[in-house]
């Protein structure tokens, strides 16, 4: 089969539009964010010009990244709330040696690294029978102890201190040991020791830990710090926090910490436009655009892509149409006033040609049956001409104005408030109307219409001059869509169940789904809604009594890196109050006559 060259460049135009997944920006402009399944964030970045410096360059081999400055460690994970990184590492059993220091486990050392072994993120598991102890310059900083009775394999499966047993690191380290002492009851078998991810221990996301092999790999988080000589710059010009945490047997460690103000993961503050998210409108693996048309969920360009086949949309040379009423073009779909607006054919009814047009002969197309509405709220109704102009629905009035016909010029025109021309709104929603033109009069041999058309568009002339009479000038009108229970929508935030006040008297119910003031995006997807900045907090009872005293407040806290408060320095200061005479200098003795 021949394409012709036209559907030729449509094909092409289908193949490169764009998904509508959230795309958050992750790394350096012009650098990769991903190795793998791994994502690899900023401050670290792969290659040495998308990294903040080569401690945090990443290597991606074979889709496998890898830690150069560090012996090659196995990049697991890069977490930037927690500040943490995750590597692999390898199992030491007892069986060769009970004591083992953490360079020979981890085949580096931390020592001059911006990195430390985190206490909050990892666990100490002993595996077998006896003692192990974790050991930093002599001094024992956590360790546990088991039992080992004659027990199944099953129940070793719990390790609450038969034959395994785990344990809390109470601060951070750049260096340990690991110290077994197996008890006289064992059978023989090898025991292991191990620091272990804590996440990934509970969830048993790795290697057995009941199979004691120098293959098996564990995962380990080490927290990462950045000075000032870093200079890092946080997103939207955020203030960046300083932190400090504990180390063992040595002085507190300061690091630089970019804050997120908000609930979503899917951004990097340490960049400064990572916290820029593109919103998710569309769903997953659907397009979100058709030329510089959003076309968001429950629309859908292709069967798939929307809640049903009213709300499909054809994408064709970058313009979108709805195929189930008529090919109209759609200009805009709105989410939170529940609208589309759509382009009618035929919008014009035009007393040259004949003084009653129904909505299907307008619109091209018939509204009962659909989900749509002619929208009370976003519409109205313009008359242009002498005369009256209403609209009928059943045989009732809708709504109409008249106008009255003195000699005009063409800028007197443009102001449509009876002169030649009027217009008015409506008091319910409707699936059908008549125009109807009564008591002509010709001005200057021109033809008089009428047209329901959106309102902000009309206001703001953004479509085809309304004072044309030409039926080829488009108009554009707003539908209200609406959705029942056989949808099945499932809302992001909330849903609220609207009732829709018709001109016949009859309801029509909708679900409509909501956003908070504070969200972005699309609240009819269930993954769509983004929030945006959260609100400070309530100042606290000591600062409320300062300033109830005339006081200003001044509190100087010091996090650790898990958020915990480190210490917290409150003062309240009054500003001091100078005479007027002393600012003058002026003298205030009394002299004698």
């Amino acid at each position: 089969m021949k394409l012709s060259l036209a559907n030729y460049l449509h094909l092409l135009l289908l193949l490169c539009v764009s998904t509508s997944l959230a795309t958050p920006k992750y790394a350096k402009t012009g650098c990769s964010d991903k190795c793998g399944n791994v994502r690899i964030p900023y401050p670290f970045g792969i290659g040495a010009r998308c990294s903040v410096n080569h401690w945090y360059n990443i290597d991606c081999s074979s889709s496998t990244p890898y830690l150069p400055a560090f012996n090659n460690l196995k990049v697991l994970g890069v977490d930037l709330r927690n500040q943490t990184v995750t590597v692999s590492t390898t199992r030491i059993p007892d069986c060769k040696k009970p004591v083992w220091n953490s360079n020979e486990i981890m085949g580096v050392d931390l020592g001059r690294s911006p990195f430390l072994f985190s206490k909050s993120h990892n666990t100490f598991v002993f595996e077998g029978c006896g003692t192990a102890a974790i050991m930093a310059n002599g001094s024992v900083v956590t360790g546990c102890s088991t039992a080992c009775p004659n027990v199944s394999r099953s129940d070793i499966k719990n390790c609450y201190g038969v034959r395994c047993c785990q344990t809390e690191i109470p601060r951070y380290l750049k260096s340990y040991n690991i110290n077994i002492t197996r008890s006289g009851e064992d059978d023989g078998a090898c025991g292991s020791a191990f620091w272990v991810d804590k996440t990934s221990y509970e969830e048993g996301r790795f290697s057995d830990p009941l199979t004691i092999t120098n293959a098996s790999g564990i995962p380990i988080s080490l927290l990462w710090t950045l000075s000032e000589s870093d200079q890092i710059t946080c997103c939207d010009d955020r203030t960046r926090i300083l932190r400090r945490f504990d180390v063992f047997n040595s002085t507190p460690v300061d690091t630089w910490k970019c804050n997120y103000n908000t609930k979503s993961s899917e951004l990097n503050p340490y960049l400064i436009d990572g916290c820029t998210v593109t919103p998710k409108y569309a769903k997953t693996g659907c397009n979100d655009k058709c030329g510089n048309v959003t076309i968001p969920y429950p629309f859908g360009i292709g069967a798939d892509c929307s809640v049903n086949q009213w709300y499909t949309v054809d994408c064709n040379f970058s313009t979108p149409y709805l195929p189930a009423l008529n090919h109209l073009k759609v200009l805009d779909v709105s989410l939170d006033n529940q609208i589309v607006t759509i382009s009618t054919k035929r919008p014009r009814v035009s007393n040259c040609q004949k003084r009653v047009w129904n909505s299907s002969e307008i619109m091209g197309v018939d509204l009962d049956g659909s989900p749509f509405l002619f929208s009370k709220s976003h519409n109205k109704f313009v008359f242009e001409g002498c005369g009256t102009a209403t609209m009928i629905n059943n045989g009732s009035v809708l709504t109409g104005c008249s106008t009255a016909c003195h000699s005009l010029t063409p800028s007197d025109r443009n102001n449509c408030f009876g002169n030649a021309c009027c217009q008015t709104s409506f008091d319910y929603y409707f699936k059908s109307f008549n125009i109807n033109l009564t008591n002509l009069k010709e001005e200057d041999g021109a033809c008089g219409s009428a047209f329901l058309v959106d309102e902000t568009s009309y206001e703001e002339g953004t479509f085809s001059d309304p004072f044309s009479s030409t039926n080829t000038s488009s108009v554009p009108i707003s539908l209200t869509w609406t959705l029942s229970d056989s949808d099945k929508v499932t809302c992001c935030i909330e849903d609220e169940r609207l009732v829709l006040r018709m001109f016949t008297g009859t309801p029509v119910y909708t679900w409509k789904c909501s956003m908070h003031s504070f969200s972005e995006g699309n609240p009819y997807l269930k993954d769509g809604c983004k929030d945006g900045a959260v609100g400070s907090e309530d100042p606290t009872d000591e600062c409320r009594r300062c300033k109830d005293s005339g006081g200003n407040c001044r509190r100087e806290k010091m996090y650790d890196i898990d958020g915990f408060l480190f210490s917290d320095d409150f003062s309240c200061y009054h500003e001091s109050r100078t005479s007027l005479g002393v600012i003058l200098g002026r003298n205030n003795h009394v002299t004698g006559s």
